[in-house]
Formats: structure tokens, sequence, C-alpha cells
């Protein structure tokens, strides 16, 4: 058994989920396990997931001490954002 956790964080309220897992659990796997979802009543469909801020794939296999890291949609388009305030100094 490993251990891991897996978290998603709002702005003022982290939700952060210790586990212990098998060695050939897969990302997936330990997020179903940890029971995250339910509690903070989210859809993995519509968020993005990484390992210490590294993106991951849901079939990779996580290691001891991993941190899983479940990221909220952007509000914003940081793109977007750069081209607004680059036409404004125009």
């Amino acid at each position: 058994m490993i251990n891991i956790q897996v978290v998603y964080a709002l702005p003022n309220n982290p939700t952060i989920i210790s586990c212990e897992v098998d060695e050939q659990t897969n990302v997936l796997q330990a997020i179903t396990k940890s029971n995250i979802l339910s509690i903070c009543q989210i859809k993995l469909d519509n968020h993005l997931v990484g390992i210490y801020g590294k993106r991951c794939d849901l079939n990779d296999l996580v290691k001891n001490g991993d941190r899983i890291e479940l990221y909220r949609p952007l509000i914003n388009d940081p793109k977007e954002i750069r081209r607004r305030k680059a036409a404004r100094k125009t």
C-alpha cells in the first residue's frame, strides 16, 4: 500500500483527502477511492487533473507520496486578458 493525497481547492476552502491505495492504482482509481467527487459535489468531466502541478492522464499510475490535484475550470482565458490589455494600450 502507498499513501497519496487527493486535493480540490476552492479559493477559501481546500479539500485535502489522504488515503492508502495499492501500488498499481491509476489516477482515476485513486480519485474514485478518495470519494472527493461526492464530497465536493463536482464532476470529473469538467476538470483537468495533475500531480504536483503537472498535468497527467487518468491512466497514469500513482506513486507513494503523490498529490493528485483536481483543477477548477478557468473563469477567464489568460490569452484573452492579455489581448484586451494590449488593445487598450494602442
